[in-house]
């Protein structure tokens, strides 16, 4: 695969189609964990110094059941479900990469959410994938990885997983979210966006693992470390499903 900005819009289309399971540490963005998925809807979050947690959804529905473990046991939380349907396969280039994803709403659920939206769309960052001009086009490493980096600018018509929670902070996104409160707005207006955001995707999996602000004093970057990538976590999952 060559880097160009077609070929990393779309791997950021790509991540669903390039990896079953993956053992991370994710710093910054809100909380520093550790953290093991296992596709379909598994997974397993460590927070730092607070007990474990374990969240489970099909990945394209809206099934969710929370599992932390404390002193008093286990604590479960189970919403309702609402049942997944198979998805069509995407249209893929030449080299793998996705160029079509399937026009589907359940697509949009993903993997299971952590905290908030930002969690889902670190792991499968579609957003980035359209709507998005980027320049200064690179390629490196993070954490021994190969990645391939771009400097990220939203354009009208961003379409973020979750509105209040873009991995492209911006005015393009708060408009969206909040244009009808002028309050806000003038809030946002006064702390500043970020003239343009950084970001690493690992090549091998399609992952956001570094989002840097550009230009504003904003608490929404990141850095994610991948420890491995579709080892077998059976072991790790067993007795934590809902279904037992």
């Amino acid at each position: 695969m060559q880097l160009d900005a077609d070929s990393y819009r779309a791997l950021a289309r790509s991540s669903p189609w390039r990896w079953r399971t993956i053992h991370l540490t994710r710093r910054g963005g809100g909380s520093d964990v550790e953290a093991w998925v296992r596709r379909p809807g598994d997974l397993l979050v460590r927070p730092d110094g607070r007990p474990d947690e374990y969240v489970h959804g099909l990945p394209y529905s809206s099934s969710l059941v929370t599992v932390s473990s404390g002193p008093a046991g286990m604590i479960v939380r189970q919403d309702e479900e609402e049942t997944a349907r198979p998805g069509d396969l995407p249209v893929f280039r030449p080299d793998g990469l996705v160029a079509e994803r399937p026009d589907d709403w359940y697509l949009g659920h993903s993997d299971p959410m952590w905290e908030n939206y930002t969690w889902t769309a670190m792991l499968d960052p579609e957003e980035l994938g359209h709507h998005v001009d980027l320049d200064d086009l690179r390629t490196g490493e993070v954490h021994g990885r190969e990645v391939w980096w771009a400097r990220l600018r939203p354009v009208e018509g961003y379409d973020p997983r979750c509105g209040c929670c873009p991995l492209l902070w911006s005015d393009v996104a708060a408009r969206a979210e909040y244009g009808d409160d002028p309050k806000r707005m003038a809030g946002f207006s006064a702390q500043g966006y970020p003239t343009a955001h950084d970001v690493a995707l690992d090549v091998q999996t399609g992952i956001v693992v570094v989002l840097e602000p550009i230009g504003a004093a904003v608490e929404r970057g990141f850095t994610v470390e991948v420890h491995a990538v579709d080892a077998d976590l059976d072991g790790l999952f067993a007795g934590r499903s809902a279904t037992g």
